[in-house]
């Protein structure tokens, strides 16, 4: 089955080590690889995805340059990789920063209000929501408790329904099936609205039963098979929802085609750009 990662993160070869070692002590698990670009290229190459969105997250305004130039080097010589940009929630220069990853091709942004430390409903969050939006960026954005942190959580099923009901973003995913940890608000709130979710990092901390409920109730055509690379892995989640016996138009959709619907372009010619 062909398949597009909608969800994973790599680090400069100089600080992925000691990134990844601060990241696996916070939320007490083991990364599946380095968190290196080549770490990534070898799971896609051992029966992984065939194509991977790599999402930045930005922490503070002053890294939009580094991530910008980084994203671009992927973007132009990596065959079968995507990246995203990033631009941080309040930013003064919001308008010519998303101007900058539009000049460049940049597909999508991605926003994480915990490392942010910024609801999603404040007024910052909703003015970059809308700016990325009305260009027509992908806005993938970290939903519910991220296990690395103690919380609060920035970004619950009521924010992002609140979101939704006021800024009526075209592309936005909300990741880790719509809020992680926040099951019980997701089917309240989120199952069915007019957003995607991906499924990075949700085997193994849900019940199959409600994973697939939450999955039927929202709809195929808005899940995207995601990992959250380097936590999960490619082939193990692939496994994960192939156990939930959706049938195969709907792996089809989950794996691959609502990732290229969004992204505007097939697996085929994201691997050889």
């Amino acid at each position: 089955m062909k398949a597009i990662d909608f969800h994973t993160h790599v680090f400069p070869d100089k600080i992925a080590s000691d990134t990844v070692s601060l990241l696996e002590s916070r939320a007490h698990i083991k990364a599946i690889n380095d968190g290196t670009l080549s770490g990534l290229k070898r799971e896609m190459k051992n029966g992984g995805a065939d194509v991977s969105v790599i999402l930045p997250v930005m922490t503070r305004t002053g890294q939009f340059d580094s991530v910008t130039r980084f994203a671009v080097k992927i973007n132009e010589s990596e065959e079968g990789l995507v990246s995203f940009g990033a631009v941080f929630p309040g930013d003064p220069d919001c308008t010519s920063r998303l101007a900058v990853l539009k000049k460049y091709g940049i597909k999508g942004i991605k926003i994480h209000p915990d490392y942010q430390n910024v609801n999603f409903d404040d007024i910052s969050m909703m003015r970059l929501v809308d700016e990325a939006s009305a260009l027509g960026f992908i806005i993938s954005v970290h939903a519910g408790l991220d296990i690395g942190l103690p919380g609060p959580v920035h970004c619950t099923p009521e924010m992002a329904l609140h979101v939704i009901r006021e800024v009526h973003p075209e592309k936005l995913v909300l990741a880790h099936t719509g809020g992680w940890k926040c099951w019980d608000e997701v089917e309240e709130k989120l199952a069915g609205r007019d957003v995607y979710f991906d499924i990075s990092f949700t085997d193994g901390y849900i019940e199959n039963d409600r994973f697939r409920r939450i999955i039927i109730n929202h709809g195929t055509d808005r899940i995207l098979y995601a990992t959250d690379s380097p936590w999960s892995g490619q082939k193990e989640t692939m496994a994960a929802v192939k156990k939930l016996d959706l049938g195969e138009e709907s792996e089809e959709k989950i794996f691959y085609r609502n990732a290229e619907t969004l992204l505007g372009c097939s697996i085929d010619q994201l691997k050889n750009k």
